[in-house]
């Protein structure tokens, strides 16, 4: 199944204006969050607030998770597992026993509210040097982990006594993005997270939008195909550069003409612009267009509901 998570944004779970108005930003996915954005005096607030907010994240067509505390993962969880929910995120990740045990408690709640077996994903985010260590053992602990790649930059810069500041200009985690997306590959799961690029383009930095799209663009062609966003500017920037470009598109189809016309005339390869096109290459440039229109097919999607919303929202009494 292909899914289209572009941009992936948190959302505190206990401010119901931001939950009721995140569908204006259009993001792929809207995370709840228990975690970083809430205050420790609100999570009780927050948790209160899931069964409710998870379908109004959910009326401009993003899909919707949770991101739990690491330490009240089965509390966070009992009061997040309802119908319309995706998938859980879990934060500082760093052993196999961690995903074991939040898979069968997520078997436990799906049964008892009548969710669908295996329809909650786990999503791990990397936050230490042990979870980078063990970065293979944790994507291949649950068949719920589909996607896999996140590192919560802040966190594991401090763990490695690294300056976040220095991630401006120097890609200082370079060996753990590598790391975690070498074990993603290797699952055969979709890569989450960015590429490194200079300027402020961190997921704590929205600000310079030229910069944002410049990562985006980066992190499409280095493999990533989502990205945690903290603001609605970054949203835009993932949605239109982590995918393929209309160039993007053009190339490929190129491609998958020259080989398919190689192979009806029984050749081993095609050839276009002096590039040889087999028949690995000529795949992943069907794959390019796939997810092209995968895109399209989201975008439009959310755009028919943002108009309905638009519509509804012109006709509520003052």
């Amino acid at each position: 199944m292909t899914f289209v998570r572009r941009s992936m944004l948190f959302t505190p779970a206990n401010v119901r204006r931001f939950v009721e108005g995140v569908w204006k930003h259009s993001p792929d996915m809207v995370v709840l969050d228990i975690e970083d954005s809430v205050a420790p005096d609100q999570k009780q607030s927050a948790q209160a607030m899931m069964q409710d907010a998870i379908p109004l994240a959910a009326r401009g067509g993003a899909e919707v998770a949770v991101r739990v505390n690491s330490d009240t993962v089965a509390e966070d969880c009992n009061a997040a597992i309802w119908p319309g929910l995706c998938a859980v995120v879990l934060p500082k990740a760093e052993t196999q026993e961690q995903i074991t045990t939040l898979d069968a408690l997520l078997t436990r709640l799906e049964a008892e509210r009548g969710l669908p077996p295996m329809s909650v994903e786990i999503m791990p985010m990397i936050e230490s040097a042990i979870g980078v260590q063990n970065a293979y053992a944790i994507a291949s602990a649950s068949r719920r982990i589909k996607s896999f790649g996140v590192l919560g930059e802040a966190d594991l810069t401090a763990d490695l006594g690294a300056s976040f500041d220095a991630l401006q200009s120097h890609d200082v985690l370079a060996y753990p993005r590598g790391e975690v997306g070498l074990a993603a590959c290797a699952l055969g799961l979709t890569v989450n997270g960015r590429a490194w690029t200079p300027g402020k383009a961190t997921i704590a930095d929205y600000g310079d939008f030229e910069a944002l799209e410049r990562s985006m663009r980066a992190s499409w062609l280095a493999g990533c195909r989502s990205t945690f966003c903290i603001h609605p500017r970054q949203v835009a920037a993932a949605n239109e550069h982590l995918r393929p470009s209309a160039s993007d598109v053009a190339q490929a189809s190129e491609m998958v003409r020259a080989y398919t016309e190689a192979d009806r005339a029984r050749l081993p390869y095609g050839v276009l612009d002096g590039l040889v096109v087999d028949a690995k290459s000529a795949q992943t440039a069907q794959n390019i267009i796939d997810y092209a229109a995968a895109c399209d097919a989201k975008d439009a999607a959310k755009a028919s509901r943002r108009a309905k919303l638009e519509v509804e929202a012109r006709n509520e009494p003052v």
